[in-house]
């Protein structure tokens, strides 16, 4: 069975490179991996530094405040391309042919719609940061910035759903459960 889903991951891949480029994919997937390992360095750290030397690392909340949605929105475009996400399949034994295509289709709409709200709201948030020049309350570091990295993220994670509409559409992307198990 891994054989055959080699061919899908294939085009999966061309596909995002279409979408995003070769390059742009793997910046984020690797961005996505430096700031994981930031997030668990700074944690061993703090954790190593409280308990063993009685002196935790200094805004260690903060620093991993920014890491968190640096991370997740990093690795947002990869995920909703692939459709890696946790999904409930109550309905898929019913579904069947070409109705598994429009739920595929209606379901990345409604999340490119929504990410593209979310863009919205984080572009709001950024001209707030940038009118009232907010910064950390620790480290004074500048809060726009964050908030714009978001915001593009979102929008390239919405771009990502909607060429998966596109694939669905012209029938070059199936649904995962139609490939049979073991082949994700």
């Amino acid at each position: 069975m891994a054989r055959d889903a080699q061919p899908d991951k294939a085009r999966d891949r061309s596909l995002l490179v279409s979408v995003l480029g070769r390059w742009p994919s793997r910046v984020l997937a690797v961005l996505s991996c430096l700031f994981l390992f930031a997030m668990m360095a700074g944690t061993f750290i703090d954790v190593a530094g409280r308990y063993l030397f009685n002196s935790p690392l200094p805004a260690s909340a903060e620093l991993i405040s920014f890491t968190m949605p640096a991370l997740i929105f990093c690795a947002l475009p990869l995920v909703c391309f692939r459709e890696d996400n946790v999904t409930i399949d109550l309905l898929d034994t019913f579904v069947n042919g070409w109705w598994r295509s429009a739920q595929g289709i209606f379901v990345n709409l409604l999340s490119a719609a929504t990410m593209l709200f979310m863009a919205w709201r984080l572009w709001a948030r950024h001209l707030d940061h940038v009118e009232y020049e907010d910064v950390t309350d620790e480290l004074f570091i500048p809060l726009a910035p964050f908030s714009l990295m978001m915001a593009v993220l979102s929008v390239v994670a919405a771009v990502a759903l909607i060429a998966n509409v596109v694939a669905y559409s012209i029938g070059e992307r199936k649904h995962a459960s139609d490939a049979g198990p073991g082949a994700s």
